[in-house]
């Protein structure tokens, strides 16, 4: 049995979520949900299911942490390592980006965007390093980080390191949330 209607608008915003955003998700429209939720419309069975479906899983995901999610795999190069062999780890592992790391910690990050424009300013592939092309780190979060926090900082970063005690142990990329919504 489906909560009532009225719930919709309190879970979203509970959930930090505007009316487009629960749309996006649910696979609705946005107009569908200001209607549900100014009581103009009562939607059919399946996409009142749709909605509370998503608004649930979101809920569950909410509830996670940066170490539910975290890749514990973190594949990286070093400033010194050439960008041929960035290039080819990144291409080898389906990645669009590398942490660049020294002494256990993140000193920058080498992405494909970097190695394509370097490659459009003529920069020499074959004997280009790492530390000429790499771009600032990329931010580090602690393992019980929040799923919203995470949301919010990939809105504007490709990804984020995870440190426990000074230590990366993880990565967080988009893809990783996504995975942790479904």
């Amino acid at each position: 049995m489906l909560p009532e209607l009225s719930e919709i608008k309190k879970m979203r915003k509970k959930l930090g979520l505007t009316q487009a955003e629960l749309a996006k998700l649910a696979n609705v429209s946005q107009s569908l949900i200001a209607k549900i939720e100014s009581g103009k419309i009562v939607p059919n069975y399946a996409k009142t299911k749709r909605i509370f479906d998503t608004l649930e899983s979101l809920g569950k995901a909410e509830q996670r942490k940066a170490a539910d999610m975290m890749s514990r795999r973190v594949m990286s190069v070093k400033e010194n390592d050439s960008i041929i062999k960035a290039a080819k780890l990144m291409e080898k592992h389906a990645f669009s980006q590398l942490p660049v790391i020294k002494n256990g910690k993140s000193v920058g990050v080498v992405t494909e965007h970097a190695i394509i424009e370097s490659m459009q300013a003529g920069l020499d592939l074959k004997s280009a390093r790492v530390k000429e092309i790499m771009e600032e780190s990329l931010p580090v979060v602690a393992p019980n980080t929040s799923f919203s926090t995470l949301a919010c900082l990939l809105e504007h970063e490709q990804a984020l390191l995870v440190a426990k005690k000074g230590k990366i142990v993880g990565i967080i990329t988009k893809s990783d949330l996504l995975k942790a919504v479904v």
